[in-house]
């Protein structure tokens, strides 16, 4: 089976790499359509069981990320090389059996594409979040977001809540809809990753770390977790906070921490953490804190998991399910920092309890999300998409 996997931006890059070596591995013939910033994350592309595509923003995606004067130009750039490639993707799209949609970076513009390539190919579409991160849920936007997702012959949800979602929001028929798991994440190591350099600085010390990981967008709840780490002080409880992070704008948060009174316990390093180095957070970490106060699932919370960490997380969605399942920490509720503070002082207190939450969470990876296991449950999914057409 031939599959186009697009994935413009190689956002939630790992997932897609692994879902489509495991594609590979079961003998499909998958050609990832990306940019320039699969380099980054994976590596050369030499030696996979997938082939990949540099067809979107060959001389702008790197240089878009660049924090100078001349930003704003390089997006104004992307943007307009982002419409041709996908116009030529779409040409592309009637060579392949399946196109299988993992993330797309314009909603507003990408939506129709979606449904003008739906109408000749046969479109299996990955809903890793019901809506886009952080947008408010309008009219217009469940609008588009309902056509898009009618016009998939297949969608995929990682979770019970995001295919119940589907159908109780948007009307989706359950037949059409497959969950299956968001496979184990740990970042690679490639070639001239330094495994035994010192870890940053802001992860050296005696105190247990509790770490924040990913980008700091409002959801993410970063005010709700520094507001506990004042509590968690007031106690007299050790630990250091790391947040780290890409952020359109972290200085709410440093102000925060200074106006608490907490500027040698938290860090915050809000940039875009090199994938060398991401190993080393989740290494370091006493616990993973998910104070969320809205998602669907977490790439974030499987790469704890895939680490052996043990989670304090928001009781929210596909998060509660998932921390549930694998029984790998603590679930309080969203935006409770005093029921946040109570359960990191619970973990970071009781050394066996934690101890246990991170050999639950080891084995659940290993069993719940092995990526061979997904590959099987989504080659069924091609299989039924192609038989049934397009919707």
């Amino acid at each position: 089976m031939k599959v186009l996997m697009l994935n413009p931006a190689f956002s939630g890059g790992l997932y897609t790499h692994e879902l489509c070596e495991a594609l590979g591995a079961r003998g499909c013939e998958v050609e990832l359509f990306t940019g320039p910033h699969y380099g980054q994350v994976i590596g050369a592309p030499g030696g996979r069981s997938y082939r990949v595509r540099t067809a979107f923003y060959r001389f702008t995606q790197l240089k878009s990320y660049q924090r100078d004067w001349s930003r704003p130009l390089w997006r104004v750039a992307r943007l307009a090389g982002h419409l041709w490639a996908m116009a030529r993707t779409a040409v592309a799209a009637r060579r392949f059996d399946i196109v299988h949609v993992q993330f797309l970076p314009l909603p507003a513009l990408d939506l129709w594409w979606l449904r003008w390539v739906a109408k000749g190919s046969c479109v299996v579409y990955t809903v890793h979040d019901l809506y886009p991160h952080d947008a408010r849920s309008t009219p217009t936007l469940r609008r588009r977001l309902g056509r898009a997702y009618r016009a998939s012959a297949r969608l995929v949800a990682h979770t019970r809540f995001t295919s119940e979602q589907l159908v109780n929001e948007f009307g989706i028929p359950p037949e059409r809809i497959a969950i299956i798991p968001h496979g184990a994440i740990v970042p690679l190591l490639r070639p001239g990753d330094d495994a035994a350099a010192d870890p940053p600085a802001e992860l050296q010390g005696a105190e247990p770390i509790i770490l924040l990981f990913g980008q700091l967008r409002p959801g993410k709840g970063l005010d709700v977790l520094i507001r506990a780490a004042a509590l968690l002080r007031d106690e007299g409880v050790p630990f250091r906070l790391v947040a780290a992070g890409e952020s359109a704008d972290p200085q709410p948060y440093r102000r925060l921490v200074q106006d608490l009174g907490l500027e040698s316990m938290v860090h915050l390093r809000a940039e875009r953490i090199p994938e060398g180095e991401v190993r080393a957070y989740f290494a370091t970490a006493a616990v993973v804190a998910l104070p969320y106060r809205v998602i669907d699932q977490s790439g974030v919370a499987v790469m704890a998991l895939s680490f052996g960490r043990a989670l304090v997380a928001s009781n929210l969605a596909g998060l509660g399910e998932l921390v549930g399942a694998a029984d790998c920490g603590l679930l309080v509720p969203p935006e409770d920092p005093p029921s946040l503070a109570a359960a990191l002082k619970r973990l970071l207190g009781d050394e066996a309890l934690r101890r246990r939450y991170e050999a639950n969470s080891l084995r659940y990876a290993k069993a719940a999300l092995d990526w061979s296991v997904i590959a099987g449950q989504t080659i069924a999914v091609y299989r039924a998409a192609v038989r049934g057409g397009r919707a």
